[in-house]
């Protein structure tokens, strides 16, 4: 297997832990903006509500697996332009494939042949 390979594989493994935390995240705060939402609806203050369902908390913990996601998103994407690349797809091709723009696909084709050469 190819370094590119080896790359991709590793870092798809990483996508899906990070998108396995994600939905953890997001389910806790569903349950957490249900509970809010119930107490409003039986008259609790709004700041009550919030300071039971630790909403700051929550926020930020959604806020950061986001953007945990996000950067294991972007590793993929990279990872699979540089592979493509290795294996001779053309940036086009690839970016038809996965329904990106034109112009997404050259910048991170660009990107990865700058980041992971």
């Amino acid at each position: 297997m190819s370094r590119a390979s080896k790359r991709l594989v590793r870092d798809m493994a990483t996508l899906i832990d990070v998108t396995d935390e994600l939905v953890e995240v997001l389910q806790r705060y569903k349950d957490g903006s249900a509970d809010v939402a119930a107490r409003v609806e039986r008259g609790e203050l709004l700041a009550d509500a919030l300071e039971a369902a630790s909403g700051p908390i929550v926020r930020a913990e959604v806020t950061d697996a986001l953007e945990k996601f996000e950067t294991a998103r972007h590793q993929v994407r990279l990872a699979m332009f540089a592979l493509g690349e290795d294996q001779g797809t053309s940036t086009s091709e690839l970016g038809r494939q996965l329904a990106f723009s034109r112009q997404l696909a050259s910048r991170l084709a660009t990107e990865a042949r700058d980041t992971l050469a």
